[in-house]
Parts: structure tokens; sequence; C-alpha cells
């Protein structure tokens, strides 16, 4: 029987694969699931159709964020900790911290995607003062460096 995976299968196949099985595995696992739905001519159009629509849609996704690159490239995010009278720093910056940052400093069409799909390229917290290189990827292999300045809190 032939099926169109809904969902990737290990052993199986891919998200959108037509495949050939036998009709005992899809009828009695696959379909009921939701992981497979039969493979008719209509199902095919439609799925190449959906296929079509996402590639357009990924490709407009990969335009928006490599443009977001050359904005985040160019901008500074500064935070503030809390320092000593002796120079020593109390607090730190953490992934979560930057993602946050740059999650509320976008434009908002990006907001939810990078949030979800945000890589901060960072060993340990950031707990000196000065500037930062950080890494980060956006996905879809789009990565940039942003400028991390870390300064101390004015009271």
């Amino acid at each position: 029987m032939k099926i169109i995976i809904l969902q990737n299968i290990k052993g199986i196949g891919k998200k959108f694969d037509i495949k050939e099985i036998k009709d005992g595995y899809a009828r009695n696992f696959l379909i009921p699931r939701g992981l497979a739905k039969i493979a008719t001519d209509s199902a095919t159009k439609e799925l190449e159709a959906k296929k079509l629509s996402l590639e357009k849609r990924g490709k407009e996704l990969k335009s928006k964020l490599e443009s977001l690159v050359k904005e985040l490239s160019e901008r500074e995010f500064v935070f503030s900790l809390n320092v000593g009278k002796k120079g020593e720093v109390f607090g730190s910056i953490t992934k979560e911290d930057i993602k946050t940052r740059i999650d509320a400093d976008i434009n908002a069409d990006l907001r939810g995607y990078v949030e979800n799909n945000l890589e901060i390229k960072l060993e340990k917290p950031i707990k000196i003062i000065g500037e930062h290189q950080i890494e980060i990827n956006l996905g879809k292999g789009v990565k940039t460096t942003v400028k991390i300045k870390t300064e101390p809190l004015s009271s």
C-alpha cells in the first residue's frame, strides 16, 4: 500500500515521503495513530501543493533571517551588572538573558520564531565587565555574531 508519511518515522521515512508499506502495518498502526495516510491521487496532489507552500515560506523566512543578521551585527546589546566597591561583579548574563533581549528588540514578524529557534554559543555566563562577541545561530543555516556589552549598574 502506498502511504504519505505525516511525521518523521525512524526506519520508514521522513515527513511527506511517499512510501510503499505492507497493508497490515499501514492500516493497523500508522494510519490509526495519525502517522500516515493513504496516498490517493487527490492526497498526492494536495501534498505537492503543501510542499510548494512550505518551500516558499521557508525561502521567505530565510530572507527575513538574513536581513535580521545584518540588523543584529550592527547593534550592541548593553547589560548592566552590579559591581562591588572592589570591582567584584555580582550576577551574570546568561543565554536566556541574551535570547530574551534579542527577541524583545527585533521586529514582530520574527519574534516567535527567534524565541523558539535561536541558539546561543555561550560556554558559561558572562561575569566580566566589557565587550563580548557572542556567536548565535538563527536556524535555517543562518549564523552571526552579536556584540554584548556589560557595564556596571549605575546607582
